[in-house]
């Protein structure tokens, strides 16, 4: 999506709205990292464009497109509104099989409003299918409508911009910490190997959902080099799951400039920065899997 101006990231947790704006002249440079608070659950009001957050989220989005003159935005959708799947490549290469799946997979949905998006993993005799109903999310495409350039990041997308950004063609394990749940998401030299979203309502049930779940998924009992975790729970996430970690390699939480290999006019900051790291990364509009592919 590299276009000539200024790219804007957005990303969000609870009340908080985190955004960042890049330098187009100067790699891994960016303009501003903020932070916008509301009365409200942002990504909530988002999600649903008559939602009464809605017009407040909106406009301060077109006021910060307008102060930095961005010519294209990013924005996460979140992992609960998406339903993420590996399926074997012979149903990728059948049309009539690949259809039933998504039929299947997003049952009570109208086929004209899903999205479906394949991405190439480690292994080549599968593929990861990334499903999207437009009307759960038809307010985040409304927000996008002031900018000329626009696109949808899923979670597991980060880790594939961090690849990238960070010439990291090792293996890692990335975790984005949100309040009530988890994405996980692994890459080995290079590509994705496998990605998943833990819901949970009590912090403290993370533990045995972690070991639950990673008895079904190989890839996350799996040996990594490094864990990276970023999120406005980063903080007490670790402190659960740590000790769970220790194949994962060394951990690193996303917080600080020099951990996100970016440079900023503000060296620091009133929120905790591995929560806006999403938009950060984002606003660098990296293409870091340029194999991906859209199936309607």
């Amino acid at each position: 999506m590299k276009s000539v101006g200024p790219c804007l990231g957005i990303c969000y947790s609870d009340n908080h709205l985190y955004y960042s704006v890049s330098d187009p002249l100067q790699p891994a440079r960016l303009t501003r990292i903020g932070s916008i608070d509301f009365g409200f659950d942002v990504t909530s009001a988002i999600c649903s464009d008559e939602s009464e957050g809605f017009p407040v989220v909106k406009k301060s989005i077109e006021d910060i497109k307008i102060q930095f003159s961005c010519s294209s935005v990013k924005i996460l959708t979140p992992a609960v509104e998406e339903c993420w799947t590996v399926v074997p490549r012979s149903v990728y290469d059948d049309p009539s099989e690949r259809e039933a799946h998504i039929q299947l997979l997003m049952r009570g949905s109208e086929r004209s409003e899903v999205q479906a998006v394949w991405h190439s993993v480690s292994n080549a005799d599968c593929k990861l299918l990334l499903l999207r109903d437009n009307t759960a999310i038809k307010g985040i495409n409304t927000l996008l409508n002031a900018f000329g350039n626009s696109e949808l990041v899923a979670e597991f997308e980060i880790g594939m911009d961090w690849q990238t950004h960070a010439v990291n063609k090792g293996s890692f394990l990335m975790v984005h910490c949100q309040k009530n749940y988890l994405s996980v998401s692994s890459f080995i030299l290079g590509k994705l190997r496998g990605c998943t979203f833990i819901e949970y309502e009590y912090l403290n049930d993370l533990p045995y959902l972690w070991n639950m779940v990673s008895q079904n998924l190989s890839w996350m009992s799996g040996m990594h080099d490094d864990t990276y975790a970023f999120g406005e729970y980063s903080g007490p996430v670790t402190e659960l799951l740590s000790s769970y970690w220790h194949d994962h390699g060394s951990l690193h939480i996303l917080n600080t400039l020099e951990a996100i290999n970016v440079d900023a006019p503000e060296k620091t900051y009133g929120f905790r920065l591995e929560s806006g790291f999403p938009a950060v990364l984002m606003s660098l509009d990296i293409s870091g899997q340029p194999d991906s592919s859209f199936l309607s």
